[in-house]
């Protein structure tokens, strides 16, 4: 019986370091995607009407649908979901968002002269995730590796430069897109179910307010919480690298998106 439960502890912990070194891999070296190199044009036969929806999706992991076996991520969820719910066409331009991305990476490209910016003058719905890769490596720097707590103090003092850099990604986009409905979806604690790390929810709620008072200055931008949708049943929507949403969990983000958008 002891031997059974060391083996099921010895588990565990083995599962949560890789999701930690599979995170931090993420952070501290995103892999290049078709996005660093110049997207393809989108296909010139997509209407331009107001009756069909046109979506450009932006951002890290969360946006590229890490972690969902079923390869839909919240992104094609919203897609499928609104087309049941409006009855018209929904077309997905691009999916540009890269693993590991940061809001200094993202702003950089917004930015820069890159093929990306067709697809967003194009869009009438534009979806983001971004932060959580900046929350995480901040956490990392500032964590004590002897009792695994987080310098509130550090943790403040570092959030004011990602989230200038928020400001500035979101006024970017709706200034080469004033008509796209630009829809950021809110940070959450994927290490919740941890006490150790439950106290650093109280920054990843001050991240997710600023960006909300950020939001509030554009009425073409909405924030869409996703704090709420994990803390329950946590085990039943983070994927095995106990970092991203599974399956379930992106139908569940899907499902918040669609809601603020109807």
């Amino acid at each position: 019986m002891w031997r059974s439960v060391g083996l099921t502890a010895l588990l565990t912990t083995a599962l949560l370091v890789f999701g930690l070194v599979y995170a931090a891999m993420d952070v501290l070296n995103p892999q290049p995607s078709a996005y660093m190199a110049e997207p393809e044009k989108p296909s010139p036969d997509i209407p331009l009407s107001e009756d069909t929806i046109r979506i450009v999706a932006l951002g890290d992991s969360l946006t590229k649908g890490t972690g969902d076996t079923s390869g839909k991520g919240y992104v094609l969820n919203v897609k499928e979901k609104l087309e049941q719910k409006l009855d018209k066409p929904v077309n997905l331009i691009g999916n540009y968002a890269v693993n590991g991305y940061k809001t200094d990476q993202l702003l950089k490209d917004l930015q820069g002269q890159t093929g990306v910016a067709y697809g967003i003058e194009r869009a009438n719905l534009i979806m983001l995730t971004m932060g959580g890769n900046d929350l995480f490596a901040i956490s990392q720097d500032v964590l004590n590796t002897e009792t695994d707590e987080l310098n509130p103090e550090q943790v403040r003092q570092r959030l004011p430069e990602p989230l200038k850099r928020m400001e500035q990604i979101i006024a970017k986009l709706a200034q080469m897109n004033p008509k796209a409905t630009i829809v950021y979806v809110g940070v959450y604690n994927p290490f919740y179910d941890l006490p150790e790390m439950r106290p650093a929810s109280v920054h990843v709620a001050e991240w997710n307010d600023a960006i909300f008072r950020t939001a509030t200055a554009y009425p073409n931008v909405v924030y869409v919480p996703t704090f709420d949708l994990f803390q329950l049943n946590f085990s039943k929507y983070i994927y095995s690298d106990h970092f991203h949403p599974n399956e379930a969990g992106y139908a569940r983000i899907a499902d918040r998106v669609v809601q603020a958008l109807q």
